[in-house]
């Protein structure tokens, strides 16, 4: 009875051995994408700090350029007997150049937050990278465990144990039926 039942399980045996293969299979793809989202943080990380180093360029020339346009508005405020020719454009540029040193300053908090971003991403790549070792460690392990535990020497050795159980009952019967036959 006892192999037959055993028998009558052999699928969901084979079964749980394909699950223990497929679950370290599915670690090792994880650990591998993981390696790879890496790699591509890494990347947008330098992309971002090459816009981070021309932000801050466009934000010294939008600084230079503001304080240029105030100079050109501190010269057009000049008078000729009295007469200003050039008295709107004094205002203009003024706008102009305050505008452009506004400009500058926002472009100047535009690049710290880029820097921070591309701090923040090297932080995750560089965590994306240490959960893919540990998973690549993991699967070996996995792996390992799988190959130690080999379901089908479970199942001989559960036979075997059948077998012996069986013999030592065919042994306590022969047992009975000689002390009734002392008897």
């Amino acid at each position: 009875m006892g192999f037959s039942e055993i028998n009558s399980f052999r699928e969901n045996f084979y079964n749980i051995d394909n699950i223990g293969m497929s679950v370290a299979g599915v670690i090792e793809k994880t650990a591998s994408m993981l390696e790879k989202s890496d790699e591509t943080s890494g990347n947008i990380a330098e992309s971002i700090m090459s816009t981070n180093e021309t932000i801050g360029y466009a934000s010294e020339i939008s600084y230079d350029s503001g304080l240029a346009f105030n100079q050109i508005a501190g010269i057009t405020d000049f008078d000729i007997l009295g007469f200003k020719p050039f008295s709107g454009a004094e205002e203009f540029f003024n706008d102009i150049g305050n505008n452009l040193i506004g400009l500058s300053e926002k472009l100047d908090n535009a690049q710290k937050n880029l820097k921070t971003n591309a701090s923040d991403i090297r932080s995750a790549a560089d965590d994306l990278e240490k959960i893919s070792e540990e998973l690549e460690d993991m699967s070996e392990r996995l792996n390992r465990a799988i190959g130690s535990f080999d379901i089908y020497s479970f199942i001989t050795a559960v036979k075997y144990l059948f077998v012996y159980f069986g013999m030592l009952n065919i042994v306590l019967i022969l047992n009975g039926i000689m002390f009734l036959i002392l008897r």
